[in-house]
């Protein structure tokens, strides 16, 4: 319609009052509102552990509250995606409870670990349920207690230990020892009280292996190992045999790790791609899952879910990956983890929080390790080494009973102390326990019930 300038308008007809600076919010999509804040996320270049990107995140989170502004998805967030025909993406991430401030410090408590650097397998620290943290070097086990902060005492196996691993209960604790075979010992007591070969010799070979990885039920009622020939063995807590496997094409064992509810075990191999999860306790492959992309180096199940596998792996071009992998469902996501070439050494959900602490060691000159607590694989809710140097990287870490206090041991010999949440009495309703029906099978049967 033509318009004329000084032509009489109706008092009616007025047009909405439109700001010449602000347009309303009705009159923008939501995709051009958000493409100033969109520019500061694809700005930052820094990895999402930093101070000063949580600082960002926390702006651009009260940016979304004070607008009522949808958060969007950035799915090209330094994340990989291994997309196969074969498995759907991960839907959701792992259930957590994340902490509202940092806690991640030190705990001034450095002990001294001689000999530690020169172990060929990093499992060798364990904590039990009445606070006494176990660290076995060569062949003695060291007994330290949290309460008195004091070194109590010290046991001896017949061989060199390479794994270790508290009974649920926390009285005994199995050895893997180099000449083919574990030993149960009584810590309170400090002697053996049963022992057992490799099955290496059912599988036509003598048992010339070494138990390179070691395993309780969550049930306490039967363990596993694995040797330096890829044999499993399920046992009962008599160290009778439940069932053997060799899945694993004859190389070592690197990693055993039995699923809350008792159903799966995961298991992995020195320098492998391939995670394979058996039934338990019949050893019985479930299902594979493998790429050429990364290399396995720590597994963990997550506390709170019945089976809810996340696998630590480093990819071919140096860079730390994270798989989640929902086992009965049959759907996993691939995650990278930072921008810069790190080495993932070892990975470890809180019982208590549900939070994922993941130790990552940048093999750059003047770089160390970093501890980074994970509630998503996204982001990172606190850290530990940001301008500091004073630790090498860490191969294996442990939680306390508590789930507020976290060992750490390093390849510098030190074992350290952190404070990891603030320890208060009040329980976590949220947590399930998935071992009170599997117990009541295990008890009843003796460690031989089929789940």
């Amino acid at each position: 319609m033509d318009r004329y300038a000084l032509k009489r308008k109706s008092l009616n007809t007025q047009r909405q009052r439109v700001d010449r600076f602000v347009l309303p919010q009705e009159n923008i999509d939501n995709m051009r509102r958000r493409k100033a804040l969109d520019l500061l996320k694809e700005n930052c270049n820094m990895e999402i552990w930093y101070s000063k990107y949580l600082q960002q995140k926390k702006f651009l989170k009260c940016i979304d509250e004070a607008f009522e502004f949808t958060p969007l998805k950035y799915p090209q967030d330094g994340l990989y995606h291994d997309h196969s025909p074969q498995h759907e993406p991960l839907v959701t991430n792992w259930p957590c409870m994340p902490r509202s401030r940092k806690y991640l410090s030190l705990a001034d408590s450095i002990l001294d670990l001689p000999g530690y650097s020169d172990a060929d397998f990093p499992e060798l620290l364990d904590w039990n349920c009445d606070n006494i943290l176990i660290a076995a070097l060569g062949r003695n086990y060291h007994k330290w207690s949290w309460q008195t902060q004091a070194h109590i005492n010290q046991g001896e196996t017949n061989s060199d230990i390479f794994c270790c691993k508290f009974h649920p209960e926390g009285k005994l604790m199995a050895f893997g020892t180099k000449k083919f075979s574990v030993e149960i010992h009584d810590i309170s007591l400090r002697k053996l009280v049963d022992s057992a070969d490799c099955a290496c010799i059912y599988f036509g070979s003598y048992p010339t292996c070494s138990i390179t990885a070691v395993e309780w039920s969550p049930t306490g009622c039967s363990y596993i190992t694995g040797c330096s020939n890829g044999i499993l063995v399920s046992r009962t807590k008599s160290n009778e045999i439940i069932s053997t496997a060799r899945r694993t094409a004859g190389s070592t064992i690197m990693s055993l790790k039995i699923s809350p509810d008792s159903r799966y075990i995961s298991v992995a191999s020195v320098n492998s791609d391939t995670v394979y999860i058996l039934t338990w306790p019949e050893l019985a492959v479930y299902t594979a899952l493998s790429s050429k992309y990364w290399t396995v180096k720590t597994l963990a199940w997550h506390p709170w879910r019945s089976a809810l596998l996340a696998m630590g792996g480093n990819s071919t071009d140096v860079y730390s990956r994270i798989v989640l992998w929902e086992v009965p469902a049959a759907k996993y996501q691939d995650y990278r983890l930072g921008l810069n070439t790190y080495y993932i050494d070892s990975m470890l959900f809180n019982h208590k929080s549900g939070e994922l602490i993941v130790s990552l060691w940048n093999p750059d000159p003047g770089c160390k390790t970093r501890l980074v607590v994970m509630s998503d694989p996204d982001t990172a809710v606190d850290e530990w080494g940001e301008e500091r140097h004073l630790f090498d990287r860490i191969r294996h870490m442990i939680f306390s009973s508590d789930g507020t206090m976290l060992a750490t041991a390093t390849s510098e010999e030190d074992l350290i102390i952190w404070n990891f949440l603030p320890d208060n009495k009040k329980k976590n309703t949220k947590r399930k326990n998935f071992s009170a029906l599997p117990v009541y099978f295990d008890k009843l049967t003796h460690g031989f019930s089929l789940r």
